[in-house]
């Protein structure tokens, strides 16, 4: 029988030394003693680490196999002294790792390299040990060998002199991260390929330019994150041809500017986050052909703010962009400019927008996104779901959706169309505030049916409603038919047929329907007494341009235009402002809604279920409020035209609606007693006594 040994397995090899044990033997040695004990001869690792080893002698023949020795590591042993010929019979070396030797002087380490003889050394590491400098002459012992990574890494550098890498002609990694760098003059490196200035307090981006051309002409990765830098423009990056990954995060700047990467024909990836608030975006920031990924995390950018970048041109002229992430910024809850930010990326494939405070998914943003593969929209304020098929048709390639940590209660079969849903390989919808009752039937049964991977079920979706039900597992929630089959309207039919009392019925369902038309009648009555108790209307309605300001949402925009608008405007000669059709084309809405309402004599705010859930009309009402409080309720006609459920009644519409009359739109028997009190509303004087609310 085969004895299976574990690739991970440590063993005790010797005094002080623990080896690890792979299936071709003894092959890493950990030791931590005064000396190095006789190792097995398959060792070709050693680490000396917390060890108190304070001088290193010359490596003899004595414990070690020296010809086969690959790696070398000395860490943390506070060693002050490397003998000069220490490394002279380390033939076979490719890497040597000094780390966190804070007691060595780069000097006496330069002595002992001098005398290193292996001709197959790559890899240099020389870490965290508060060197402030280095010789310029600390690597000339390197001449015609094959280094190809240098990690010169929490040190203490302030400045660093390029020339000390001359010999380094082979070398294609170049790491000199979190030191303390404010300055650095680079010396022509033909073969790198990748530098790290990561961590350091460049105030600006290091010149790469030469006397003959750029000093890394194959560069292709460059990161200056975590630097001070305040600035770039379009020349910052010239003499960079080859470049691909640029990450630039937590840096200073507070504005992109136009053309900072234009010149970077093969760049493909930008990482963007910064320190401080960025600011603005100019037109032609993200003008680049080659670019594939941006990332943009984490900026807290506003761009709800539309005077702060351009919505139609941010991504205009990046059209091959596949991967975008901007969450932790603030989005628009506004269809219009979400469409306009995406619609130009046709080859996006990966959309990041989680913590972008999105309350609602607009109808027409996603339509151009045919090649999206993963949607991440974690930890945002979406409700229930109602995702049309008009969203999501084109959106054939969806493979992988994200919409944990959101507000959504229910799931339903409306709630996700099939023709997505069935399509996904994964959906996450943890962390929400499940509502274990009836309505949620179908997802379970879904969940126990379905091919698609459900992302962290079943321990992160737990009931939040009823209470009697909070925190437990929606898995053990179990609606049975019994108790959610649906009551047969038969049985209704049933009931009424053999009740004697309809005439009784018949009253209660009349009082019910009349309700609306009562209320408008109580609200025109008081209209009427105030006019005959003598409070006669002057021409403070000529001083205004429009009789009044409409507030609705674009929901009810048919209503508003073509029942409201005609009866108003055509038939009872008031007139009105309407957004869509008076505000000024080009200037942004803030300053039209301000504008516009000056020049209006009353606000008609009308109110629907769309009206309650959007944020955009929660926002405009707060704005025309401050008209009531200066001319009193007289300056708003409230119109309920859509009854509003309790669960989207805000604190702003309880209180307007409990301040001020308000009458509601009925069709049918009672539509011209509505239309009655509309204009009446609409041509009282303001200052009258008070109307009590209904």
């Amino acid at each position: 029988m085969m004895t299976v040994v574990r690739a991970d397995t440590y063993h005790e090899c010797g005094k002080f030394c623990k080896c690890l044990l792979t299936f071709k033997g003894f092959r890493r040695a950990i030791c931590n003693g005064s000396y190095i004990p006789k190792l097995p001869v398959s060792v070709d690792q050693i680490e000396i680490r917390n060890s108190n080893m304070n001088d290193i002698e010359r490596f003899d023949l004595t414990n070690i196999t020296l010809p086969s020795l690959r790696e070398l590591i000395l860490s943390g042993n506070s060693i002050h002294y490397i003998h000069q010929e220490a490394f002279v019979n380390l033939t076979g070396l490719t890497v040597l790792t000094i780390d966190n030797e804070t007691s060595l002087s780069v000097q006496v380490l330069k002595q002992a390299l001098q005398k290193l003889s292996s001709k197959s050394i790559k890899k240099l590491q020389f870490t965290n040990n508060n060197w402030d400098y280095i010789p310029n002459d600390m690597f000339d012992s390197f001449m015609n060998r094959k280094i190809k990574t240098v990690y010169l890494t929490g040190n203490q550098f302030s400045y660093i002199n390029g020339s000390a890498f001359r010999f380094f002609t082979l070398c294609q990694n170049l790491h000199l991260e979190n030191n303390k760098l404010t300055k650095i003059h680079f010396w022509k490196m033909q073969r790198l390929k990748k530098l790290r200035l990561t961590g350091n307090r460049l105030a600006k981006i290091p010149n790469f330019c030469g006397i003959d051309g750029s000093m890394f002409p194959r560069l292709v990765s460059l990161s200056l994150s975590y630097n001070n830098i305040g600035n770039i423009d379009k020349t910052s990056f010239n003499c960079l041809p080859k470049l691909e990954d640029l990450h630039l995060k937590s840096i200073s700047i507070v504005e992109l500017k136009n053309n900072i990467f234009s010149r970077l024909n093969k760049l493909e990836h930008v990482s963007l986050q910064m320190i401080i608030t960025l600011k603005r975006i100019e037109d032609f920031a993200f003008n680049s052909t080659s670019i594939k990924r941006i990332l943009m995390q984490n900026c807290k950018f506003r761009f709800d703010l539309i005077e702060r970048f351009n919505p139609a041109t941010i991504f205009k002229f990046c059209p091959n962009v596949n991967y975008v992430n901007l969450g932790i910024n603030n989005l628009p809850n506004i269809p219009n400019i979400l469409h306009s930010m995406f619609i130009p990326l046709d080859n996006l494939e990966s959309l990041k927008l989680y913590s972008t405070n999105l309350v609602d998914l607009p109808w027409n943003w996603l339509t151009n996104l045919r090649k999206l593969r993963e949607l991440n929209l974690q930890d945002n304020s979406f409700h229930n779901l109602h995702l049309s098929s008009e969203i999501v048709s084109n959106i054939t390639s969806l493979k992988s959706l994200d919409l944990s940590s959101n507000l959504i209660t229910i799931m339903n079969k409306t709630s996700i169309p099939s023709i997505l849903l069935n399509k996904l390989e994964q959906i996450n919808l943890g962390s929400n505030p499940f509502s274990c009752t009836c309505d949620q039937k179908w997802f379970l049964e879904w969940i126990k049916q379905t091919k698609v991977k459900i992302v962290g079920y079943p321990y992160r979706y737990k009931c939040a409603y009823p209470k009697e039900l909070e925190g437990q597992y929606l898995k053990s929630y179990y609606p049975t038919d019994d108790v959610c089959k649906p009551w047969n309207p038969l049985y209704t039919m049933a009931i009424v047929l053999s009740l004697f009392g309809v005439s009784i019925l018949a009253i209660i369902i009349c009082i019910w329907v009349c309700q609306n038309n009562m209320k408008n009648t109580i609200y025109i009555l008081r209209v009427m007494y105030n006019h005959k108790q003598g409070h006669v209307a002057f021409d403070e309605l000529f001083n205004y341009e429009y009789h009044a300001f409409v507030v609705y949402c674009d929901a009810d925009r048919e209503w508003v235009h073509n029942v409201f608008l005609r009866k108003m405007e055509n038939e009872e000669g008031i007139k009105l402002c309407i957004h869509q059709r008076d505000f000024d084309i080009g200037k942004n809405v803030t300053g039209n809604i301000d504008k516009y309402l000056e020049k209006s004599w009353k606000v008609v705010v009308v109110m629907s279920n769309n009206f309650a859930k959007s944020e955009w009309c929660q926002w405009e009402v707060d704005v025309v409020q401050e008209r009531r409080r200066r001319l009193g309720k007289d300056a708003f006609l409230l119109i309920m035209l859509k009854t509003i459920d309790s669960k989207h009644m805000t604190s702003q519409l309880r209180t307007l609606l409990e301040s001020t009359p308000h009458i509601r739109y009925q069709t049918g028997v009672g539509e011209d007693l509505f239309w009655r009190a509309a204009v009446k509303s609409l041509q009282k004087p303001l200052g009258h006594p008070p109307v009590a609310v209904l």
